[in-house]
């Protein structure tokens, strides 16, 4: 197999494209790796005056309550004192921002319920729920193929 890097000043940073032939035969594996390395990343928060470092795909939802940022898992919220755009800019493809003061992890969604103020209802795996803001609408809508 042969492998060339060509960077491209042009892309968003953080962009990979893979050009490839349909054959070729490695390339899910590839494309596996690749997604397991940005799933690696570790979150610090706080609970309970302790820090514990959470993997990303355990992550619910990034969501600003009372000024604070708060990371909800399906066990435990946890407080982190990193900015929303700090921790957006570090995510996987699976998180999409939902309004001004969340992010989601997508592989977390059980069901969603358009209201009739143009918002969604998202329910999530562990039965919490959160609404979108009509602003993000249109990203939701194309992110989630709806």
């Amino acid at each position: 197999m042969e492998v060339t890097t060509i960077y491209d000043n042009q892309l968003p940073k953080d962009s990979i494209v893979i050009k490839s032939h349909e054959d070729t035969e490695r390339l899910p594996e590839i494309l596996n790796y690749i997604n397991q390395l940005s799933d690696s990343k570790l979150f610090p928060g706080k609970y309970n005056e302790e820090t514990y470092y959470v993997k990303q795909h355990h992550i619910i939802c990034f969501r600003i309550e009372n000024k604070v940022l708060t990371m909800v898992t399906p066990e435990y919220q946890y407080t982190t004192s990193q900015r929303l755009y700090e921790i957006k800019a570090q995510l996987s493809a699976h998180f999409l921002q939902i309004s001004k003061s969340e992010i989601i992890n997508v592989n977390y969604i059980d069901k969603l319920k358009l209201n009739k103020n143009g918002t969604i209802k998202i329910i999530f795996t562990n039965g919490d729920y959160t609404y979108s803001s009509r602003r993000y609408l249109p990203l939701i809508k194309e992110a989630l193929k709806l």
